[in-house]
């Protein structure tokens, strides 16, 4: 295709579901795409068509002129470009395939425009080709002109007829005074204009008929009146009770009478006819116009029309029947059902909101229903209707309106859009409930939350001597979001939260069972979790259970807590558990990281205090020996191991002064640069392993705690050191970024995943690999940066690549 320009893809979207029925064209007539709109209402997915030129990309039909269409369409198009303007074509016809009809059509008119679209440098992008079904108004157009016209050309040809018999009266008297010879002349000339008279009668396609006398002998009965009367022409010359009995009592025939009668011409329309077509009975509806035939002054006998419209009576009969059936229905039913039109003015109301509201359903349209809604529930409802109007989808809204004793009742209003005969959107059929005393249940499970939460406050104070982390653990509990749960021990049925669906991986929609949640409970919980229930049914025991699940989508395991209270029924027994579930999962995982920290620093600590013992006993055992020995050795020893405890012990401190905020920052300005050389420095004289370079630059002055922020850039060589090879370089850069100084140490380690990488700074944690197995270490160090690095409102991050190396860093603000 040769487009005049690409259009963008978001652009396309948007077109597609956009609320009107078009196709968007490239210059050269390929689609490009389709409204959601049109697609529906031809049929077609967008795939069959897109890409391909218009003329071809639909399947043809009987009513579609291709030729003719063609050139209108590209007309059109081409008077649109020239003009840059909509162009709009005559009402097309084009039929498109009934569903599930075996290839039958639909009737279809269009109103086709074609309008351009150019970019901001006035080039060509797309052509919109919209199309409005304009089927109903063309249908009824085409039907009523034909009507008109048939009834016209009737009038017409009955005056003409007329005319012909008062000229053909006026002859005779003529006659009567002339010579025997004209009389005959001008008797032939009557017979022909009777014959004539008679031949377009009996060749009209359109049932008629001429009564003669107030018997109403038939006359002239054309083929076309024989058919509808279902009889043949020995009638003629037979009276209407002779040729049609099955008329005898029927209100057709007064009406017959009165116009022979009084001369009135008479239209009756849809009137109810019973006539007896090869012996058997049929009912139909009938438009049916009379008019009376006169001699001179004298009314001789009367002109019948008669045309069938049974079907188009008994489509709308259907139609009335369906909606008579539809308020039958509304009426007995104690859901509260309503109609709404596109305006969003109520149409109809049942009984059932009736007896709610105390409504009348006089002037319903004028009624104002938002003076009986809770005023903050207003403008939610009339964004919900106003969104749903637009997109012509289903809405839910639940709302609280006044009931007739003057109290709020919560209601549940779902509205489905309904389409009117001819298929366009004609507003929506609201159903409605009350579910007051759900949203009653809702707020004693509210109620059981904040219980919990004070039994948690309780708790919490009560046990003073839990370490600083459980502390933690239950205030993340406390302000943790919850699922709520109630239970039917009869059957055992539950009405889960959305949230409580998530946690355990259950359908979000639909029932959920008791078993369905036993799927998701680890097999070693299975046991305790039936006796908590079991007590529940048994005893009315309170539900407060801890246990393990796995996750019914993602296989995850989670730690689950669930607090509930048993209710009892009428008789007694123990029907419902209203309960609260909450993820606990990070409690026990705090609890399982402290246990590994404190079983890992009883062995760190464990390994200094076994050399420092065993060096003692060996100063004791030179001692009472009184062997001359080098003392100073075994001190220097012991202060070795000594240091590596206070460091050890330090760590531990200052993890505490930063949890406590104790610790305090003593600031000054500093060049930082400076620092980092001087750290260059002390680490080149302490490690030989590897080779520590650093190139010293501009000065680089901030205003921090030096001590600190030494501590920090001691910590990253130190860990570069540990996990890099021997033999390995390790650099390290200061550089000044506008506002800010950044730090960076970098090493030819064995680098850090990237699942490690965001956790690295929490507090114990520590990467394990075989790798990092055999490294020493508590997982505090980059924890204590982090936080010293963000109590001077900097950044800390790092950068890794496997078995490439790392690159730690911080920034920090510049000294005004």
């Amino acid at each position: 295709m040769n487009n005049a320009k690409a259009v963008s893809d978001d652009t396309l979207w948007a077109l597609e579901t956009a609320p009107s029925m078009f196709l968007v064209l490239s210059a050269d007539l390929y689609v490009l795409t389709a409204s959601n709109l049109l697609l529906e209402e031809l049929g077609v997915d967008l795939e069959s068509i897109k890409g391909r030129y218009i003329f071809d990309a639909f399947p043809p039909n009987q009513a579609f002129a291709v030729g003719e269409t063609k050139k209108s369409v590209i007309a059109s198009i081409a008077s649109a470009m020239q003009t840059r303007r909509t162009h709009y074509l005559e009402v097309q016809r084009y039929d498109i395939i009934q569903e599930s009809s075996n290839g039958n059509f639909l009737e279809r008119y269009w109103r086709i425009s074609h309008t351009p679209v150019y970019d901001r440098l006035g080039e060509l992008s797309y052509i919109v080709q919209t199309a409005d079904n304009v089927t109903e108004e063309i249908i009824q157009k085409l039907y009523s002109d034909k009507i008109i016209q048939a009834h016209n050309s009737n009038l017409k040809q009955v005056d003409l007829l007329n005319r012909d018999l008062e000229k053909a009266h006026k002859d005779l008297l003529r006659l009567n005074s002339s010579l025997e010879s004209d009389v005959a002349q001008r008797t032939a000339q009557l017979a022909s204009s009777e014959m004539k008279y008679r031949n377009l009668i009996d060749y009209s396609p359109v049932a008629m008929q001429v009564f003669r006398g107030e018997e109403l002998r038939f006359e002239l009965v054309n083929a076309a009146m024989l058919q509808f009367l279902g009889k043949t022409d020995d009638i003629i010359g037979k009276t209407l009770f002779e040729g049609v009995p099955e008329i005898v009592g029927q209100p057709i025939v007064e009406a017959l009478l009165g116009v022979y009668r009084t001369g009135k011409p008479l239209e009756i329309f849809s009137e109810k006819v019973i006539l007896e077509r090869d012996g058997i009975r049929t009912e139909g509806y009938y438009d049916v116009i009379y008019r009376a035939l006169y001699e001179g002054s004298e009314i001789t006998g009367v002109l019948g029309i008669a045309i069938d419209v049974t079907p188009q009576v008994l489509a709308q009969q259907s139609i009335i029947e369906s909606e008579e059936r539809f308020r039958t229905m509304a009426e007995g039913s104690d859901i509260l059902i309503s109609l709404i039109g596109t305006d969003g003015l109520l149409e109809y109301v049942n009984a059932a909101w009736l007896r709610l509201t105390g409504w009348s359903r006089e002037n319903l349209q004028e009624l104002a229903w938002e003076k009986f809604m809770h005023p903050d529930d207003i403008s939610q409802v009339a964004a919900t209707v106003a969104k749903g109007m637009q997109s012509r989808e289903a809405f839910l809204s639940e709302l609280r309106m006044l009931d007739t004793v003057g109290s709020f009742r919560w209601l549940r209003i779902k509205g489905t859009p309904r389409l009117g005969s001819n298929g366009i959107f004609a507003g929506f059929v609201c159903s409605g409930i009350d579910v007051t005393e759900e949203k009653q249940r809702l707020l004693e499970i509210e109620y059981i939350n904040k219980a919990l939460r004070s039994s948690n406050e309780k708790l919490q104070d009560s046990n003073l001597k839990l370490t600083e982390n459980e502390e933690k653990l239950l205030i993340a509990f406390d302000a943790g979001e919850l699922g709520s749960c109630s239970l039917d021990l009869r059957t055992g049925r539950a009405d889960m939260s959305e949230r409580y669906r998530r946690q355990y991986g259950l359908p979000l929609d639909g029932d959920i069972t008791w078993e369905m949640v036993l799927q998701a409970v680890e097999a070693e919980f299975l046991d305790e979790v039936n006796v908590v229930l079991e007590n529940a049914i048994k005893f009315g025991s309170p539900v407060d259970s801890t246990y393990a699940i796995r996750h019914l989508q993602t296989g995850e395991r989670r730690w689950m807590r669930v607090v509930g209270k048993v209710y009892q029924g009428a008789t007694g027994t123990n029907d419902w558990v209203y309960a609260v579930v909450m993820d606990v999962t990070a409690i026990k995982n705090d609890e399982q990281r402290k246990n590994d920290f404190i079983a890992m620093v009883s062995h760190e600590l464990k390994t200094p205090l076994t050399s420092i013992n065993g060096y003692t006993q060996l100063l004791q055992a030179k001692a009472k020996k009184g062997e001359p020995f080098d003392g100073l050795v075994f001190l220097d020893r012991i202060q070795v191991q000594l240091r590596k405890m206070t460091s050890m012990v330090n760590g531990f401190l200052n993890v505490s002064r930063l949890e406590s905020a104790k610790i305090k920052l003593d600031k000054s300005k500093f060049d930082l640069s400076r620092l980092a050389l001087e750290m260059e420095q002390e680490f080149a004289s302490l490690v030989s392993s590897h080779s520590i370079e650093f190139a010293p630059g501009q000065e680089i002055w901030i205003e921090a705690d030096r001590d600190k922020i030494s501590h920090v850039i001691s910590n990253f060589l130190s860990n570069a050191v540990k996990y890099s090879p021997r033999g390995s370089k390790i650099t390290m850069d200061c550089v000044l970024n506008g506002n800010g100084a950044t730090l960076r140490v970098s090493d030819e380690g064995i680098g850090v995943e990237n699942s490690d990488i965001v956790k690295v700074f929490d507090r114990y944690y520590r990467v394990e690999s075989e790798s990092t197995s055999k490294i020493s270490g508590f997982g505090i160090g980059l924890y204590l940066c982090a936080e010293i690095i963000e109590r001077h409102n900097g950044k800390i991050g790092v950068e890794s690549e496997i078995g490439s190396g790392s690159t730690f860093y911080f920034s920090l603000p510049v000294a005004d």
